[in-house]
């Protein structure tokens, strides 16, 4: 099946991945998983503590951790933009899975004007089986729907 023919859509989401799995008419199927752009422990070669001075009188200290912060926001914007992409077609959104991804894509598609009007929910899940996702995302819709 194609993401086309559906309307409603769960979102399992972490930092490190999406599944994105569809609902209609009491049937879910998982339509795809989206690995995040996001590295996680990511080593230069060369590169020293966040601590490490170029200098030796210490006025000029190393902006490493400034750097590292940045390009991980840039990571996650840029995940971000790419589940945003893929939501857009869909009306019923439910976004769940642990820790925070779930509230900053809300928060990103609450702040996209595209996505006014459309449903979105919010749920906290723990790490879950590929089928427990879809009792999750059936069992949801079913007991929301009328």
């Amino acid at each position: 099946m194609e993401a086309n023919n559906f309307k409603q859509i769960g979102v399992w989401m972490d930092h490190s991945k999406a599944h994105l799995i569809g609902y209609k008419n009491g049937m879910v199927h998982m339509i795809e998983t989206v690995d995040s752009p996001i590295e996680t422990m990511v080593r230069v070669v060369g590169e020293g503590s966040d601590k490490t001075r170029f200098s030796s009188n210490g006025l000029n200290s190393s902006n490493n951790e400034h750097r590292k912060h940045n390009i991980s926001q840039k990571e996650l914007n840029e995940y971000l933009k790419m589940m945003e992409g893929r939501l857009c077609h869909f009306e019923d959104i439910l976004l769940f899975g642990p820790g925070i991804a779930k509230e900053q894509m809300r928060n990103r598609l609450r702040d996209n004007k595209s996505f006014d009007g459309k449903w979105l929910s919010v749920q906290s899940s723990d790490k879950l089986t590929e089928n427990q996702l879809l009792a999750f995302v059936r069992d949801f819709y079913n007991s929301s729907m009328p």
